[in-house]
């Protein structure tokens, strides 16, 4: 799976339209605050990024369930990033993504992209609901996870410091989905 990331200005909540061809196989649109972002998965890897708005991706990681059978159900995350801190935020992933944890987690395809200075981390994973499964190991409190997130938060602020709360807040909403048959 080759995913693009595109961001767009939310002046209106009309979703623009995609082409359907050239191998895309699973488009998802979200929203999160003033931003609209398109999300393209295709089968093979499509042009360069960095053009047309598209994020640059710093981060992919797949667990070796990744290619299991049944749809993958993804959460976008959205926050604030300095570019100079991709290879450290890289790495605190890297560290923990080589554990257990993530699948544990039920994470089965986690991607980090950034676009000016706006962090995207895009997580699939094999149940619906990421969002709860992200709140229940809060609840858990695994040690790595509540780690990375305590390494993250001064490196990896939020979008919109005045609105956030809670990890929660952090979260974009999913108003469109497209998969092929």
């Amino acid at each position: 799976m080759h995913t693009t990331v595109t961001l767009a200005s939310r002046e209106s909540d009309a979703i623009p339209d995609a082409p359907r061809g050239a191998g895309l196989t699973r488009r998802q649109v979200f929203t999160y605050h003033d931003l609209l972002i398109d999300v393209r998965d295709f089968a093979a890897a499509p042009g360069p990024a960095g053009t047309d708005g598209r994020a640059d991706r710093f981060y992919d990681w797949s667990a070796s369930t990744a290619a299991a059978p049944g749809p993958l159900h993804s959460t976008l995350i959205v926050n604030r990033m300095d570019p100079v801190r991709q290879t450290e935020v890289a790495a605190l992933f890297a560290e923990l993504d080589a554990t257990d944890f993530p699948e544990r987690m039920g994470t089965r395809h986690r991607q980090l992209f950034l676009a000016g200075d706006v962090y995207l981390h895009l997580q699939h994973f094999g149940q619906e609901d990421g969002g709860a499964l992200i709140d229940k190991a809060w609840v858990d409190a695994d040690p790595r996870f509540i780690r990375i997130c305590d390494a993250l938060m001064p490196i990896v602020p939020p979008y919109d410091p005045a609105t956030w709360t809670t990890p929660a807040d952090a979260i974009a909403t999913r108003v469109h989905h497209w998969e092929a048959a």
